[in-house]
């Protein structure tokens, strides 16, 4: 946000982040985004422009949340190694008369074929532990995944062009240019921001 020279205020939501019954993961991550809107919306007094934003790593159909230590951090390494894996981004806008806008970005990723020891290493640095699916697709280090054919920024937790195709439907909103934005701090040639730019479907 602070690269979109946009004011703002992180405000955490604090909101219970189970799965409920029968909820498939993409289900799962709107909901989420969806409720840490609505519960900023209501504690700014509902003038506000709120954006909440929800990330999940899947993997064969089953959502890879934050690992809860190392042991579990090498294990979702591993089993994602070599293989391609889904990682979805959920917004929630509500503006400052009630508006509600939602988008998802679903972006496809395929992991490099690194070795044991370079999980080991990774992990041990401490990097993967708060993070969903045990990686951050920007680390220099560790490298996970040399070819993208997406968002970058969606997979990191913050689509920024799904957000500005939503935020332009607000009145009174200002058009930034943000695909120059996100493209130049990334360090990243998106091939997609001007379909995404245009409403299409796409991650």
């Amino acid at each position: 946000m602070a690269w979109l020279k946009i004011p703002f205020e992180c405000i955490p939501a604090d909101i219970d982040e189970s799965f409920q019954r029968d909820e498939l993961p993409l289900q799962h991550v709107k909901r989420l985004a969806r409720q840490k809107a609505e519960k900023v919306y209501e504690c700014c007094g509902k003038t506000e422009i709120v954006l909440a934003a929800d990330t999940i790593v899947i993997h064969n159909g089953t959502i890879l949340g934050k690992p809860k230590d190392a042991t579990q951090a090498e294990e979702m390494l591993l089993a994602l190694c070599g293989k391609v894996h889904q990682v979805a981004t959920a917004i929630h806008i509500i503006s400052g008369v009630g508006e509600n806008l939602t988008d998802l970005c679903v972006s496809n990723v395929e992991m490099r074929a690194y070795s044991t020891e370079e999980i080991k290493a990774y992990v041990a640095s401490g990097d993967a532990l708060d993070k969903a699916g045990a990686y951050a697709i920007q680390s220099q280090s560790f490298h996970p995944v040399p070819v993208l054919n997406g968002c970058f920024a969606s997979v990191m937790g913050f689509p920024f062009c799904h957000i500005e195709r939503n935020l332009r439907r607000i009145d009174g909103y200002n058009c930034v240019p943000v695909a120059d934005i996100c493209q130049k701090n990334l360090h990243y040639s998106c091939p997609i921001f001007t379909r995404v730019l245009d409403g299409e479907d796409i991650g």
